[in-house]
């Protein structure tokens, strides 16, 4: 690879040992993978927090990273690393899936006597997914009254969730919706060029900073009804994959449903879940027999 020029700031280019320290530091800390030889975009990526800093190198950078207990900066670093690019009625056919899915969960929670739903969506960048499932589970009427409903996205990038607090969004969040001026009227108070999202709809949503690699990013978030992770994955090792998925594993009720991406699969890289087909799309179900990831002989 040819040497990189320097940018218009003047700080010099990421070495190759630089690079591999920053490779094996985000995929031990957040499982990313970073193929081939990018240390141009990541470079790009980054250069703007150094400058931020006064931070002349990427060692110095690294090493600041490294020894702060409190992990702030290395929250910061992976904000500016990971994409959080996502838009609303993302796949739609996971989404009608998803609704359908709510008359079930309905039952299986009455006859436990809990009156309660808890959806959970990892990697939640901007909002947008999470939004959706709380208009859809709204829309459907099934849980209007004595129900304690939560919806809650994780994300490690905290950018992206001020934004996602603040629901407020452009045109290109509606991309994929057929007719988007009538799902963006029906829900969305437009102020300029931005739609906010009326106040209604954004009841029972929270958003939380977490990694999840670490089991401590879903503490109190027991028993999930229907779990999304979609598009996470294809940026993670084997390994990594297979935290997330003891991490999920742990905190999804039995009768729970894990979304994916429509280009992701689970299998062959973990026993603790298995694939069943419903209208048209794959959804996981947890392995509740033994088998030796979830302590069976």
């Amino acid at each position: 690879m040819a040497d990189m020029k320097e940018n218009s700031g003047g700080d010099r280019a990421m070495s190759e040992e630089e690079y591999a320290l920053f490779r094996k530091l985000l995929a031990g800390e957040f499982g990313i993978v970073l193929k081939g030889d990018r240390r141009s975009t990541l470079h790009a990526k980054l250069s703007h927090r150094l400058a931020v800093l006064g931070i002349a190198s990427y060692r110095d950078y690294y090493d600041l990273i490294t020894s702060e207990a409190s992990g702030e900066e290395l929250f910061h670093c992976i904000s500016h690393i990971t994409n959080s690019e996502t838009y609303f009625l993302r796949e739609t056919g996971r989404i009608t899936l998803f609704t359908s899915l709510l008359s079930e969960v309905k039952r299986y929670r009455q006859k436990k006597n809990q009156n309660r739903i808890t959806i959970f969506s990892a990697g939640c960048a901007t909002g947008e997914e999470v939004y959706t499932l709380n208009i859809m589970l709204i829309e459907s009427g099934l849980f209007a009254w004595g129900w304690d409903v939560r919806i809650i996205g994780v994300d490690v990038n905290m950018r992206a969730l001020t934004k996602a607090r603040g629901a407020a969004y452009t045109k290109n969040s509606f991309r994929a919706s057929d007719g988007h001026e009538d799902f963006s009227r029906k829900y969305f108070d437009k102020r300029d060029d931005a739609y906010v999202l009326k106040k209604a709809y954004r009841s029972h949503v929270e958003f939380r900073r977490g990694n999840i690699l670490d089991p401590r990013s879903l503490d109190g978030i027991d028993e999930i009804d229907i779990l999304f992770c979609r598009n996470v994955f294809i940026y993670m090792g084997e390994e990594a994959i297979r935290r997330v998925a003891r991490n999920f594993y742990d905190h999804l009720a039995d009768e729970g449903y894990l979304f994916i991406g429509s280009s992701e699969s689970l299998l062959n890289k973990t026993e603790l879940f298995t694939p069943q087909f419903k209208e048209g799309s794959v959804v996981y179900r947890k392995a509740l027999g033994p088998s030796p990831e979830n302590g069976g002989d």
